[in-house]
């Protein structure tokens, strides 16, 4: 079982993106832990798309916090119970701020914040066209994140390569 906002949760967030883009046909430098930072966030790095494909690399973070939601694998995570799934929607969302602007194309603030129909486009955009690619990668992103977390910093191409997509760029 995974914890929420644990450096496993973190990595599976950032492989998310790194593995839509890089089957989206886009590139990556590397996936790595921000150490210097307390909170322990971890950033892909260099992951260069096409107009087309941002939205989707947007998402990619969300997606596989959803998924792994959606596969029971959040510890202490009842998906029966509203207020439970509630507040944990409420955290994937603070967790895909950044993201979520990315996904809107604009800056959002305290004055002008994400709208309802803003949170449902991105939410239903990253269920329906990215975490659908993400159960054919399930397996192999766990083996990124087991890298990542082992070694705090992943190269591209190891990444490309543990994904199984061979395509060079």
């Amino acid at each position: 079982m995974i914890i929420m906002d644990s450096d496993e949760y973190k990595a599976w967030h950032e492989v998310g993106h790194a593995a839509i883009c890089l089957h989206l046909g886009g590139d990556l430098d590397c996936i790595e832990f921000l150490d210097e930072n307390s909170q322990g966030f971890a950033v892909a790095r260099g992951c260069y798309v096409t107009p087309e494909t941002e939205r989707s690399v947007a998402c990619g973070g969300i997606a596989a916090e959803i998924l792994l939601f959606q596969k029971g694998l959040i510890d202490g995570i009842d998906v029966n119970d509203p207020d439970v799934v509630t507040e944990v929607s409420a955290r994937i969302f603070s967790n895909a701020w950044q993201d979520h602007q990315d996904f809107i194309g604009r800056q959002v603030t305290e004055d002008n914040g994400f709208t309802k129909e803003e949170k449902q486009e991105f939410m239903n955009f990253a269920i329906e066209h990215v975490v659908p690619v993400f159960r054919q990668y399930f397996e192999r992103m766990q083996l990124v994140v087991r890298e990542l977390r082992a070694s705090r910093s992943i190269d591209g191409s190891k990444v490309r390569e543990l994904l199984g997509i061979n395509v060079s760029r």
